[in-house]
């Protein structure tokens, strides 16, 4: 009676543990990535990470960051993949994120958002947050690729840096605006006098010579 219960007890020890491995035989890891970038304003920058799969169920995977990067890294662009079983560290797949920095630093402006000026206070301001690597669960519906219905991530710590780069006013579009305003003044003025008839031109030019004949005449009688 004492063998059957402990029996009885081993296989459903065994049948336990079956079915817990079974619930964590897929895992992913990241080998190896970049933990801080620097770039400038407006520049695209990306980060590659290495991903691993040792366990004996593949399953897909995609990157994302934490929502404190979110705010500061914008237009992302995600790689998404499909680890195979047993995918050694050595062997890590590399999945890229990439991103782009917006304006960061305040602009002192003469004219709207144009002739500005940029003063840096501190040469780059430091962004902290996580980048994860997470799967993706796969029901296997619908003919999709085989993997791991259990969602599971991990997470690195990832620094971006913006570097500020001070410059002074522009005032070159100002020049150029201003050329143009003058040339058009100028192009107005003399299409208007081309429009006139000949008459009047011809009017106008003997009135011009009168006056210069009697401020002349002025001239000899002093």
């Amino acid at each position: 009676m004492i063998k059957k219960e402990v029996i009885g007890k081993v296989f459903f020890l065994v049948i336990v543990s079956v079915v817990f491995i079974s619930s964590v035989s897929a895992g992913i890891g990241i080998r190896s990535y970049q933990d801080s970038i620097l770039l400038n304003e407006g520049e695209q920058g990306c980060v590659t990470i290495g991903a691993y799969n040792p366990f004996d169920t593949g399953t897909n995977v995609i990157v994302g960051i934490s929502e404190s990067l979110k705010e500061v890294l914008i237009s992302q662009e995600v790689d998404s993949k499909y680890l195979p079983p047993q995918t050694s560290s050595d062997n890590a797949i590399p999945l890229k994120f990439c991103f782009k920095v917006p304006q960061i630093y305040q602009r002192d402006c003469s004219v709207g958002s144009f002739i500005c000026e940029v003063k840096c206070a501190e040469p780059q301001k430091v962004y902290g947050g996580d980048i994860y690597l997470q799967s993706i669960p796969d029901a296997n519906t619908g003919g999709g690729i085989a993997g791991s219905t259990t969602k599971m991530s991990v997470s690195r710590p990832l620094s971006v840096g913006v570097v500020c780069t001070p410059h002074a006013r522009d005032y070159t579009i100002a020049y150029v605006v201003l050329a143009v305003v003058s040339g058009s003044v100028i192009f107005l003025v003399v299409f208007r006098r081309l429009r006139k008839p000949k008459v009047e031109r011809d009017k106008e030019k003997l009135m011009k010579l009168k006056e210069a004949i009697r401020k002349e005449s002025s001239k000899k009688k002093r």
